[in-house]
């Protein structure tokens, strides 16, 4: 079996993270050669990848979204090598990931429908329903059509309004002339799939999942030691790839620890170091450690921490929480997208959105309380290791690639 990959990046973001986990481990079952096309990012040191876009394609979509509105409108040429890479190759299947990010024209859609062979698209975000952003927060213009866009700001920005116009034509695109079955990591996604255009389609939940022996419990002292960390002050991590990100709510964070009483308390940071002035209160210590790219630096950076914060105001089913979890780390947060299916209320403690006073309360409890925490602990690697192993992850998708290559392949618009 034959099956190519399509991803923006091939090493970057949480998409490309979870497509590689599959690519790589799938690649050593001799029935399935893997190949991986994206359109961003540095060229991989790997036979079966394809990198078939430019930069400077990728700069022209951007700054023709940024004027426009338009987005999928650029990339012609790039669009035209994946297809006669496609063609060349003659893969059994198609396994689509992200389609944003600059590097894809619309009308790839139209190829991958006349093509006969099945298609498998893994959702990462809400893109695919709305006629502009990835993640639409309180917004449910997407349900009905999209107009008067609230967040023009957000990814992927723009000056101009068209979301009406591309909420109709990705409606356009997406909802006919193909047949693809969806994979969605969380029932929150799912369920939002079955609210919009693409509720037609075949749909199946597969949860991400991490590797197990990498992200797990350790000697929480000896890493300290090795980090130059106290052992006796309690550490809160925070995760994110920009921390002025809106979306990820830092504000909030910071604003709730203004409400914690006790003081003798870490903050650590991973993402971009930034400025945080404004959002730290006087006396907060806070250390920002930078990208860390490394799974086993990360992972001794996740197992000195007794709280791990995610304070997103939209997300899907971020890995980032299973990796803490995965590590014996209890989760306190923002109730929002599928985090809450990640974090059940043996493992943390979820909160609603923007609600500091509440979220500081979790945290304080957590800090305060060593039995509970000890508990949440054991109860997050528990969890993670029956519901979230890489071996459950690739059965799931396998199982999904034998059901669509096992019948025939639907197609709509006599094409």
């Amino acid at each position: 079996m034959k099956i190519l990959m399509i991803n923006t990046e091939f090493n970057r973001g949480g998409a490309a993270k979870i497509a590689q986990t599959l690519y790589h481990i799938l690649n050593k079952n001799n029935n399935i050669v893997y190949y991986f096309a994206y359109g961003r990012g540095e060229k991989a040191n790997d036979a079966n990848t394809y990198k078939f876009a430019y930069q400077s394609e990728v700069c022209f979509q951007a700054l023709l979204t940024r004027i426009s509105g338009l987005q999928g409108y650029g990339s012609w040429f790039s669009t035209k090598r994946l297809e006669k890479f496609i063609i060349k190759e003659k893969f059994d299947l198609i396994h689509l990931h992200n389609l944003h990010g600059y590097y894809l024209n619309l009308s790839f859609i139209n190829f991958l429908g006349k093509l006969e062979i099945p298609i498998i698209w893994t959702l990462h975000d809400g893109w695919p329903m709305t006629g502009r952003c990835a993640y639409w927060f309180d917004c449910d213009k997407w349900k009905t059509g999209c107009k008067k866009c609230p967040d023009l700001v957000g990814y992927p920005k723009t000056y101009v309004d068209s979301s009406n116009f591309m909420w109709k034509k990705k409606k356009e695109y997406f909802s006919s002339g193909w047949k693809p079955t969806i994979v969605c990591p969380s029932q929150w996604l799912a369920d939002r799939v079955k609210e919009s255009y693409l509720k037609k389609y075949d749909v199946v939940v597969i949860p991400n999942a991490i590797d197990t022996e990498i992200f797990k419990t350790k000697d929480k002292d000896f890493i300290r030691k090795k980090l130059g960390v106290s052992p006796n002050r309690k550490v809160i991590l925070f995760v994110a790839a920009d921390l002025k990100d809106k979306r990820k709510g830092v504000k909030y964070f910071f604003e709730s620890l203004k409400n914690i009483k006790a003081n003798n308390y870490l903050v650590l940071t991973i993402g971009k170091k930034t400025n945080l002035t404004e959002e730290i209160k006087t006396g907060v210590d806070v250390r920002q450690l930078g990208y860390v790219y490394d799974k086993e630096e990360m992972s001794d950076v996740y197992s000195i921490a007794d709280i791990f914060c995610i304070t997103s105001l939209d997300d899907n089913f971020p890995t980032t929480v299973l990796e803490s979890m995965a590590c014996g780390v209890p989760v306190v947060g923002f109730s929002v997208g599928g985090i809450p299916e990640q974090v059940t209320e043996d493992c943390g403690i979820m909160v609603k959105p923007k609600d500091c006073k509440a979220l500081a309360g979790a945290i304080e409890k957590l800090l305060n309380d060593d039995n509970l925490r000890k508990k949440f602990s054991e109860n997050c690697r528990k969890r993670v290791l029956q519901n979230y192993t890489i071996d459950k992850f690739t059965d799931s998708y396998i199982k999904v690639y034998d059901k669509v290559l096992s019948i025939p392949v639907m197609r709509e618009n006599g094409l």
